[in-house]
């Protein structure tokens, strides 16, 4: 699966490309393995990348938002104190889709066909440093009416690849998050409201 429109030193099974000013890179691998989680674990009909569509966007990571859709996200809505995981670029390779039985398989897939070179994000027009970070192997176990239409229950595997960043928790109002990849322009409001 992939995330549309949108050259590091290898560490631990993760790619790298220091920021100045960034988030750990373990909390960035945590967040993009919740996010392709998630997305692979939630039935098609709630799935941004399913018959859910963009509606189903603002996917949920527990205390932080990720909006992530294959053509992008316009908004989200967020309560005080959410922070915002953007994955700029971001595809996973997985088992049931015929991309590879192993780790290295999905692991060379996934880098394979991501962007070679990162997107540009700003926040309210000001640059945000993304990095390049790869999940773990995950283990997915398939729901009902899953996306791939298998039983509920099946088993696969998944690496996933992206370019990322993790915004610390916004002010109230409107905010701006452009990404910029190749000749895509993805354009997400975020609003943040008290509920």
């Amino acid at each position: 699966m992939q995330r549309s429109g949108s050259a590091g030193s290898s560490t631990d099974g993760c790619l790298v490309v220091p920021t100045a000013g960034a988030v750990p890179v373990k909390k960035l691998d945590e967040n993009l393995e919740a996010l392709w989680t998630t997305l692979l674990q939630t039935p098609d009909a709630q799935n941004p990348f399913g018959s859910g569509g963009p509606a189903f966007g603002c996917v949920n990571l527990g205390g932080t938002v990720a909006p992530f859709a294959p053509q992008g996200v316009e908004s989200c809505t967020v309560k005080p104190g959410t922070k915002i995981f953007v994955a700029a670029s971001s595809f996973e390779c997985i088992t049931f889709e015929g991309n590879g039985t192993t780790e290295a398989e999905l692991r060379d897939c996934a880098r394979r066909i991501d962007v070679q070179v990162a997107p540009t994000v700003t926040l309210d027009g000001k640059p945000v440093p993304v990095a390049e970070v790869e999940t773990r192997l995950l283990n997915i176990v398939l729901p009902a009416g899953n996306l791939f239409g298998s039983p509920v229950g099946t088993r696969g595997l998944s690496v996933g690849h992206g370019w990322v960043a993790l915004l610390h928790p916004l002010t109230p109002g409107t905010h701006t998050i452009v990404i910029h990849s190749g000749e895509s322009t993805i354009t997400t409001t975020i609003r943040v409201t008290p509920h």
